[in-house]
């Protein structure tokens, strides 16, 4: 159960100036008041509207019999819309987040320490499926939320050898533990060694840095909680299997008396999630550890009186069953090991406000308005008629030839005016422009402009100044969606991480970070508070990134040129290669040292040294002299050469000036005509 950490290494017991009772007492008032869960009335219904209308289900806006269920998808048309740019802007770039230097020697360390963060999101954990769960809740369920932890695994395997020799049974042990080591049978007089058989057990610690993303339906928080990390108690709740609590250290006797999860424990909102009924069967219980069970991680901070230098709080995890009345473990943590945010901000609240919320109404209306045009296409090909079944003008087949509705088949009558057909009045506005209107209602209140979405036929249209107008102010809207939920979710879960490296990595660890292979020990590391969030444009403002660099090239050629190669006061070749790596990056190539080679390295990748002058037969020292006269030789060259450009340069500036001296003279000169001057 890779979602709860191990908490083997605690016992539950009572510490100073709480006892269990007392911590019960407090998580279960707390729980009951907590908004979240199903606390919650108007929360809960907003969740569930948004799943099923996501999915187009539509339970509040029943259909007629035998008319029209259509149902419009513009929650999940926005979504989906706007989840590509999102995840491009926090995975297709350079770091969202960096962490700031504290002083000109922090830069190097501030650095390493933002790559390794990014190594541990996107590497060491499923970086892109964890960001974009998360996301995809908070445009739809107001919030996403995820957790982050130090997850201990000693994993072990075990592998059977037969007929080594002592030699390789030594050799073996380097590897791992040598267990049941056991001779074979003794060889006979002359036949060579004795041999073994033995079983050798691999040990590998993958400990490291996890997070996930939780569902915002299995998280609560106190009415007044603002900043998650400053949170007075959230708890979260999960439903795991008997055995994985057994097996991470759990009191297995309050384990095995927990309650399956069972009928009463339905939750109307997983089951709007559900895409292939995956709770149907949610009420079958089961007797033994396969079963699953409620537990909820509750997060308090209480007020210890016995803590030293007076009164201070405590925040404490309690780890209980659903109803909070079995305590299963209790610790105290150094931070709320969560990060959350919502895409549109509700001022001094937690919940903020979700992009389904704002399209609920158009939703139903596209809806009324898409089946109002079908049910009128419909009866427009299913005519009513009115039949004279009297004064013999109907017969007997008039009936049933006019309920067989197929084309070409006859109506019988006994004088042709039997049947006729019943006006029915139309829809007397335009149900297009409609809705179009609402359409772009839904522009106007999501921001996700469908011109803006890909290559939109209308787009062609347009001026060219239109359509730009319209892609800017769609860009505008994703980058502060982008914005608040990288100072809200990301920089929390990146500061999280963070503190959780540095309270729990015990040994150095050798990474590949910008290219490099580097030693990382967080250990060493201290704390950090201080961020800076960058947020670029998506799949658009990469394009017009490499069209800035691309300017940048184009004036650093220039410059080059100017001061008579790549070599001068201005431009050297260092900056010729992080213009070259730049670029190599914004166009998606994350290993740039591919194509370009750092000039401060050799080709073999040691930093280029002078000769030695240490060389006892001069050969060095020769080649070092021959090395400084090309050299001078070669600044002469470059220097003459800028002195010859710039000679140049004047020379054509004065005849420039020249010339437009002289066509000044000649336009202010007077005319002569017939011995007169005008």
């Amino acid at each position: 159960m890779g979602q709860l950490e191990t908490i083997a290494s605690h016992a539950v017991g009572t510490y100073s100036g709480l006892s269990d009772q007392e911590l019960l007492n407090f998580v279960r008032a707390e729980m009951q008041r907590a908004v979240g869960f199903e606390n919650d009335q108007e929360l809960c219904s907003d969740r569930e509207t948004a799943l099923n209308y996501v999915k187009g289900v539509m339970p509040d806006v029943p259909s007629l019999d035998n008319r029209s269920r259509a149902v419009s998808t513009d929650v999940a048309d926005a979504i989906e819309s706007l989840m590509p740019d999102l995840m491009e802007i926090f995975t297709g770039g350079d770091d969202v987040a960096a962490f700031l230097p504290v002083k000109p020697e922090d830069e190097a360390a501030a650095r390493q320490e933002t790559d390794y963060l990014n190594h541990v999101i996107f590497q060491d954990n499923p970086g892109f499926l964890n960001l974009y769960s998360g996301f995809k809740d908070a445009l739809l369920l107001k919030t996403g939320i995820w957790k982050f932890w130090w997850q201990k695994d000693l994993s072990s395997s075990d592998e059977e050898f037969a007929g080594k020799n002592i030699v390789e049974v030594q050799l073996a042990a380097r590897d791992g533990e040598i267990i049941g080591l056991a001779p074979e049978k003794a060889p006979e007089e002359g036949d060579g060694e004795r041999s073994f058989r033995f079983t050798l057990r691999r040990t590998a610690d993958r400990s490291g840095a996890r997070y996930m993303a939780v569902p915002p339906d299995d998280f609560a928080v106190a009415p007044d909680t603002i900043r998650l990390a400053d949170a007075t108690y959230c708890v979260m709740r999960s439903r795991p299997r008997a055995q994985e609590l057994i097996a991470e250290g759990y009191d297995a006797e309050k384990v095995r008396a927990l309650p399956a999860l069972g009928a009463g424990d339905d939750n109307t909102i997983q089951r709007a999630r559900d895409t292939a009924g995956e709770h149907e069967k949610a009420g079958e219980e089961s007797d033994n550890d396969l079963r699953q069970v409620e537990i909820r991680d509750h997060y308090i901070r209480v007020l210890d009186s016995s803590s030293e230098g007076g009164d201070r709080l405590t925040l404490w995890r309690v780890t209980t069953d659903a109803e909070a009345t079995v305590l299963l473990d209790k610790s105290r943590e150094s931070l709320v090991p969560f990060a959350a945010g919502s895409p549109y901000l509700t001022a001094h609240r937690f919940y903020g406000v979700s992009l389904a919320e704002k399209l609920f109404e158009i939703q139903r209306i596209k809806t009324a308005l898409t089946r109002a045009v079908l049910d009128g296409a419909y009866f427009a090909l299913n005519q009513r008629y009115e039949v004279a079944t009297g004064a013999g003008r109907a017969g007997d087949y008039t009936i049933s030839d006019l309920l067989r509705n197929e084309p070409g088949m006859p109506v019988r009558s006994i004088d042709g005016n039997a049947v006729r057909p019943i006006s029915a009045g139309g829809l007397n506005f335009d149900a297009y422009g409609a809705l179009e209107y609402f359409s772009t209602v839904a522009e106007q209140r999501s921001g996700i402009v469908r011109n803006a979405q890909g290559l939109n036929p209308d787009t062609l249209h347009d001026t060219a100044r239109g359509a730009m107008a319209l892609i800017n102010a769609a860009q505008k809207r994703v980058r502060l969606i982008a914005r608040i939920l990288a100072e809200t979710c990301i920089k929390e879960l990146y500061l999280g991480l963070h503190a959780v490296l540095r309270e729990n990595a015990s040994a150095e660890r050798i990474v590949r970070l910008s290219g490099k292979w580097v030693p990382v020990d967080p250990s060493r590391w201290g704390s950090r508070n201080a961020m800076t969030i960058e947020v670029g444009l998506g799949a658009s403002g990469r394009e017009v990134e490499v069209a800035a660099l691309r300017q940048i090239g184009d004036m650093m050629q220039m410059i080059v040129g100017g001061q008579g190669g790549a070599i001068g006061p201005i431009v050297t070749p260092q900056n010729v290669f992080n213009l070259a790596t730049d670029t190599a990056i914004r166009l998606g190539r994350r290993r740039p040292e591919r194509y370009f080679t750092d000039p401060g390295l050799s080709p073999l990748g040691a930093p280029l040294q002078a000769p030695s002058l240490a060389a006892d037969n001069g050969e060095a020292a020769w080649r070092m002299a021959s090395l400084e006269q090309k050299t001078a030789v070669a600044r002469e060259k470059i220097a003459s050469e800028a002195q010859l450009k710039r000679e140049q340069m004047a020379a054509e500036f004065e005849l420039r000036r020249y010339q437009i001296d002289r066509q000044a003279e000649r336009k202010a000169a007077p005319v002569e005509m017939g011995g007169s001057s005008v």
